[in-house]
């Protein structure tokens, strides 16, 4: 006698679906994921995922019904109502809905077609939505899918769920801002030495950040959504000039802004006209300017929009002789969180066509054995004028200029007895600054102050940029 194995339901299930039409264990599924901006939806956004393309691997012919069952994963959930939106049609089949809930939507495809379901048959959900999902917390959103017998006891054409990620998410608004270093601050300026800028014409967005005599101007990109990333409906593209969708664009500045009149930008289009102009916001004392761009001046733009901002020299004292601003932002939508723009601690550096050399202390004393003198060394192969500012130790304490206040260094040495660049109408001590029309590399200078025949002593004057080289 011949004793059979015994079969469990399930393998018995599995086994009839065979002998009854399954051709092949080869379904597969196809999905596009979306993309959506990061700026239109939060965790707790509904939103619509693409077209789930379920294609068969196996042939079902009439009467042999069975049931897809979609399930979010990893924590999301489906709007209940966008099982019955997401029903799919075809003339080989006729679909109604099984079980609606958030966490799975179940069909029963019934085959009424002689011809049955054949391989390569495509069952396609269009319209189903995530009511939460982890996109803002940086996770991607996916869909499991199992083809069952009718009874849902044994699978046909796969042995376990299609999994598809439907959506990823991004920002759609970024900063670019690439170094800029074409700003030099002029030492020959009319209104004074460093009070404004050498003219430049090489700027990275000429002509829109041509500098001027009193404007420096540096320029940086806006993309606005270059990616076409999507709101919660998953067709429409996400779009700063749309103030449904975004508030404001707020850019940070850090840097040194005195002696600034003013701190302004302007958006451009694609043929360099302004579509906004804003005027920063300056605290010169914490070091930092901001201005927001709004949904206005993003008209006109298709992905990249230039923004040029421009420091105005109050002309009334001198800018320094080297500036480093930074740039940040912050996206402010109208759905999602604010979103941190990544920029350029280093986006615009200024140098000038002069060095500073400075003491905190020299002695103006001209008694009897007294030498109180500045000495410089010019290795350069040309002279180069200076101007000297003295500074006093007590504000009720006035300043004469004398007649070494300004002049020029000449090629080697040269000595410039302190009491001839000035004098102080109580005391003899006090600081200096010397403004030099030379590269930093050609000039060094030391404070001497000696006792004829008994000692002398040296201050070397500090350039207040070490290493700098204009």
């Amino acid at each position: 006698m011949i004793k059979m194995k015994s079969f469990t339901y399930k393998a018995l299930a599995v086994a009839a679906a065979t002998v009854c039409g399954s051709a092949a264990i080869a379904g597969s599924q196809s999905v596009t994921p979306t993309n959506f901006a990061l700026e239109a939806i939060t965790n707790a956004t509904a939103v619509t995922v693409p077209p789930v393309t379920l294609t068969m691997g196996v042939t079902r012919t009439v009467a042999q019904d069975f049931t897809v069952v979609i399930k979010p994963q990893a924590g999301a959930t489906f709007v209940q109502a966008s099982c019955a939106a997401a029903l799919p049609t075809d003339a080989n089949f006729t679909a109604s809905v099984k079980r609606a809930s958030t966490s799975e939507c179940a069909y029963e495809i019934d085959v009424t077609e002689v011809n049955g379901t054949i391989v390569g048959q495509t069952v396609v959900f269009t319209g189903l939505q995530l009511a939460s999902h982890s996109l803002v917390s940086g996770s991607n959103a996916s869909i499991g899918t199992g083809v069952w017998e009718l009874s849902e006891f044994a699978r046909i054409d796969n042995s376990n769920d299609l999994i598809n990620t439907v959506a990823t998410a991004s920002q759609a608004i970024t900063l670019v801002a690439a170094a800029d270093a074409f700003t030099t601050v002029d030492v020959d300026n009319a209104n004074g030495p460093l009070f404004g800028f050498l003219p430049d014409a090489n700027g990275a967005f000429t002509p829109l950040d041509d500098d001027t005599a009193s404007i420096a101007r540096a320029g940086f990109i806006i993309r606005n959504n270059p990616s076409n990333l999507k709101i919660a409906d998953g067709v429409t593209n996400f779009d700063a000039n749309n103030a449904a969708h975004m508030d404001s664009v707020r850019i940070n500045l850090v840097g040194d802004f005195n002696g600034a009149a003013s701190v302004d930008a302007a958006f451009y289009n694609a043929t360099n006209v302004a579509t906004g102009i804003a005027t920063a916001t300056v605290d010169t004392a914490n070091g930092t300017a901001t201005f927001s761009m709004l949904p206005g001046n993003f008209a006109s733009q298709s992905n990249n929009g230039t923004v040029v901002v421009w420091f105005t020299s109050a002309l009334t004292a001198s800018l320094g002789i080297s500036r480093t601003f930074g740039i940040s932002g912050v996206t402010d939508p109208d759905v999602g969180a604010n979103q941190a723009l990544a920029g350029n601690a280093s986006w615009w550096t200024w140098d000038a066509n002069a060095i500073q050399l400075r003491s905190a202390f020299f002695n103006n004393d001209t008694s009897a054995g007294n030498f109180t003198r500045f000495f410089f060394q010019n290795v350069g192969s040309s002279t180069a004028a200076y101007t000297a500012v003295c500074y006093v130790d007590d504000a009720a304490k006035t300043i004469t200029y004398g007649t070494a206040q300004t002049g020029t260094l000449r090629i080697g040495q040269t000595t410039i007895n302190a009491a001839d660049v000035c004098t102080f109408s109580a005391g003899q001590r006090g600081a200096i600054t010397f403004t030099i029309n030379a590269p930093a590399k050609n000039v060094k200078g030391v404070y001497q102050q000696a006792i004829n025949g008994v000692a002398a002593g040296y201050l070397p004057l500090e350039r207040p940029y070490l290493g700098s080289s204009y």
